[in-house]
């Protein structure tokens, strides 16, 4: 990249339809170092309704700031395949959360509303 940022992957977080998301840390100029989340579309996906669809929940996760909502940061291309950078949100995955027992249902109906909510902020977004 032009002005000096580059992108060191660390793990796999999780997969889906049409990307991995991975653990990394964004370096920059002058020794800047953040962890980030990169959203890189599977190399078979790479096709023009995928990219559109990456590009929109970029735009999305720019455009909105809620404390509900994790952070995005820029669509960028690496090693040929696009992605999206994104704030790491740490945590445990879903599965995992309620195989431990998961939530009270009052703490759920709270997680849900508060998630309404970023969406409303957002326009849908």
């Amino acid at each position: 990249m032009a002005d000096g940022r580059r992108y060191v992957v660390h793990e796999v977080l999780g997969s889906g339809g049409f990307g991995t998301v991975y653990r990394a840390e964004l370096l920059g100029d002058d020794g800047f170092a953040k962890e980030v989340a990169l959203k890189v579309l599977h190399p078979d996906e790479d096709r023009p309704e995928f990219l559109a669809r990456l590009r929109d929940e970029a735009r999305g996760l720019g455009l909105v700031r809620h404390r509900a909502l994790v952070g995005g940061e820029e669509l960028v291309r690496l090693e040929g395949r696009s992605a999206v950078v994104m704030e790491l949100v740490r945590g445990m995955p879903l599965d995992a959360f309620v195989r431990e027992g998961g939530l009270p249902a009052g703490v759920a109906l709270g997680i849900v509303a508060e998630v309404a909510a970023a969406g409303a902020a957002g326009g849908g977004a």
